[in-house]
């Protein structure tokens, strides 16, 4: 054990010596911040692959039948999508915190395209920009569209 005043004296000369070598406390002060950022981002980023990679799956999961390739489009497109809405909403809520915070509103535009042909915020779900009629020549291109730009923000890279 040590003798209280000997604590003391220790404390002083630890002072000390920081204050005489403020370069070395300095410098052990960046490196272990450097040190938890490396920590930071290694997690970080097998945490937003692991996201990246079940918000591909769930989207191509539900949309399977018509995306990428449309090979047999519903008669009825909005009740197909309006049935997978759900799922779709809870991959894009789990997916959100994930997307950089600078790119998070092209995220929120993206999925509003995607579910929205009115642009009107309180239309929940508008798919008429997905229905085949004479206004609208390029449905399943706007459908290729915009699922491509929402599932763009799931890259791996």
């Amino acid at each position: 054990m040590f003798h209280p005043s000997a604590l003391r004296i220790l404390d002083e000369k630890m002072i000390d010596d920081f204050l005489s070598n403020p370069n070395g406390v300095f410098g052990a002060i960046l490196l272990a911040c450097f040190g938890a950022w490396l920590t930071y981002r290694t997690v970080h980023r097998g945490r937003r692959a692991a996201a990246c990679s079940a918000f591909r799956a769930a989207v191509l999961a539900e949309l399977g039948p018509i995306y990428p390739n449309a090979s047999s489009w519903p008669a009825n497109i909005d009740s197909f999508l309006r049935s997978r809405f759900p799922a779709l909403q809870t991959a894009v809520e789990t997916f959100r915190p994930f997307v950089p915070w600078w790119k998070r509103w092209l995220f929120e535009r993206a999925w509003f395209r995607y579910r929205c042909a009115t642009g009107r915020k309180i239309d929940v779900q508008c798919y008429h920009h997905y229905v085949p009629i004479g206004d609208n020549p390029n449905y399943k291109a706007n459908f290729q569209g915009n699922v491509s730009a929402l599932l763009s923000f799931a890259d791996e890279t």
